[in-house]
C-alpha cells in the first residue's frame, strides 16, 4: 500500500492527505453503488430509486443480467 501511495504522490503531485481524501471518497462511492445494486436486485428498493442513484444504463444492464440468469435457471430446471 505504501508503494502505491508513494506512486500516487509522485505522479499526481498532491499531498498524501489529499490522496487519502480522494481514496475515501472513491471507496465510499463504490461501496454505496454496490449497496444500491444489491438492494435493487433483492427487491429492497424500487427501480426508479435505483435509476436515480445508478443511472438508467446501469439499471438496464442489471435487469438484462438478472433476466439472463432467470432464463438460464428456468432452462436448466426444464432439462434436468
Amino acid at each position: 500500500l505504501r508503494e502505491k501511495l508513494d506512486f500516487l504522490v509522485r505522479m499526481q503531485g498532491e499531498l498524501e492527505s489529499i490522496i487519502f481524501v480522494k481514496a475515501i471518497e472513491v471507496g465510499i462511492t463504490r461501496l454505496y453503488a454496490d449497496a444500491v445494486t444489491a438492494a435493487y436486485l433483492s427487491g429492497k428498493i424500487e427501480r426508479d430509486e435505483a435509476i436515480a442513484e445508478l443511472g438508467a444504463e446501469k439499471v438496464e444492464e442489471l435487469d438484462y443480467a438478472l433476466e439472463s440468469i432467470e432464463r438460464d435457471v428456468a432452462w436448466g430446471l426444464r432439462h434436468e
